[in-house]
């Protein structure tokens, strides 16, 4: 048992080795078996100094002392190695602070507030189209999104050694989480789900619940992981996950690659977010996630869809970001792809009705966006449609009255235009057909004299 503790102490010391395949020693969950603090005897240290500043109780000395098969407690070698239990060192609690939110989320089931400060034991949620971002006093961050429930379970830096014990467990739903590199070796950072631990330092890696607990999927997209689970042990390099269920571990398996946006510059100016992909090889649904900063700590929207195409709510006017993946048929999710985009609220509903009196049509929409606009009313033959019978540019009144029509097949459309801090934004509604009833009249020929 103590070489297995030894083992991990080392691990967690270390940065993860690059070979994917090198084995980890997994945490072990019960109190008395976590991995033990290495400390490096210093000039003056004995160990009944050490349990008075650094230990809960002045007799735990005698437990380190048997460990460490030390003969005179009085007496310790300098730069000599001991192994101390974790549960026996004196720590300060560290704090975690909500930096964003969105819809419906909890702490310790109470409403959530921009700021709020938790610490060990607090247990978060989020709702349906929820989610909900902290960050934690060395800078790392942990974003959940809807449906998602993590608790803390130890969130503390110990006095002897300085290092910091960061540990959560996720229950439900997902997470992403962005690990601050420290340089010390000897911090502690795990997301621990029912059924797998995911070990790092400095790193970016997700985590998700699936199956009601009965599967989990770590993917990293920067640094190294630590995974163990299903009876197994894995280094994930970026760019691989892994699935892990009671039967075993799937994986290292390579991520999909991040798919194309379609038109990533076009400007989102209809009623809802519209966003298509190019379709991608072995993509099994598509994750698009909107947000206001390119982090993605601020998420307000997400849709999970099975074609690559995602219809979103609408957002305010301004500069956001869009971030897609791609997810396989392990449930494991790919890469992502970022892109900012402008949105502009700027669209048309038209529609057209007779009036009495001869061939006299009524045009009407209605603009969808804010401050003033201008309107042209174009209304062309369906096979001229380069040669407009009717061309107003400039019409400040969302309507116009077409007199005389002559008998035929139009198209017609309005556009709407506007300009907002200096820039202009044009769109067009969908083109209309419209039939005027009647005969066309016929243009006579005249007949031409027989040749000389």
């Amino acid at each position: 048992m103590t070489k297995r503790l030894i083992a991990f102490a080392l691990l967690a010391a270390t940065t993860a080795p690059e070979a994917p395949s090198a084995p980890i020693s997994p945490p072990v969950r019960p109190a008395d078996s976590e991995p033990p603090v290495s400390y490096t005897v210093r000039t003056g240290d004995n160990l009944y100094d050490l349990a008075q500043h650094y230990m809960r109780r002045l007799g735990d000395y005698r437990i380190v002392q048997k460990l460490n098969r030390v003969r005179d407690p009085r007496r310790l070698p300098i730069a000599r190695t001991l192994l101390i239990p974790r549960a026996l060192l004196k720590s300060d609690p560290l704090e975690a602070k909500v930096i964003a939110f969105r819809g419906s989320t909890s702490i310790n089931d109470k409403p959530v507030a921009l700021g709020m400060t938790l610490g060990e034991g607090g247990r978060i949620r989020t709702g349906a189209n929820s989610f909900l971002s902290i960050a934690l006093a060395d800078g790392s961050t942990i974003t959940l999104p809807s449906q998602s429930t993590i608790r803390i379970e130890r969130l503390r830096r110990l006095r002897l050694t300085g290092e910091m014990e960061r540990l959560f467990r996720l229950d439900d739903g997902r997470s992403q989480t962005e690990v601050t590199p420290r340089t010390n070796g000897r911090d502690r950072f795990e997301i621990r789900t029912p059924i797998s631990v995911a070990a790092v330092r400095g790193t970016d890696f997700r985590v998700a619940v699936l199956d009601g607990g009965k599967a989990a999927t770590t993917e990293v997209l920067d640094g190294h992981v630590g995974l163990a689970g299903g009876g197994a042990q894995a280094t994930l390099e970026p760019g691989l996950g892994a699935r892990v269920t009671a039967q075993g571990t799937t994986g290292p398996i390579k991520l999909l690659s991040p798919p194309d946006i379609l038109d990533p510059e076009r400007t989102q100016s209809d009623p809802d977010l519209v966003f298509r992909l190019a379709p991608l090889e072995h993509a099994e649904h598509y994750r698009v996630q909107i947000a206001k900063d390119a982090g993605f700590l601020d998420i307000v929207e997400e849709a999970l869809v099975d074609r690559p195409e995602a219809n979103l709510p609408s957002v305010p006017n301004g500069d956001w970001f869009v971030r897609v993946t791609g997810i396989d048929a392990n449930q494991l999710e790919g890469l992502p792809r970022v892109v900012s985009f402008e949105r502009y609220l700027n669209t048309l509903r038209a529609a057209a009705e007779p009036l009495p009196g001869k061939r006299r049509f009524l045009f009407k929409w209605q603009g969808l966006g804010e401050g003033k606009h201008l309107y042209r009313f174009v209304i062309a033959r369906v096979d001229l449609p380069d040669r407009p019978v009717i061309d107003e540019p400039a019409l400040t009144e969302r309507s116009f009255v077409a007199t005389d029509l002559p008998p035929g097949d139009y198209i017609w459309r309005v556009e709407t235009r506007s300009v907002d801090n200096g820039k202009t934004h044009s769109n067009w509604s969908n083109p209309q057909t419209l039939t005027v009833a009647g005969k066309t009249k016929q243009t006579k020929t005249r007949a031409k004299p027989p040749a000389s």
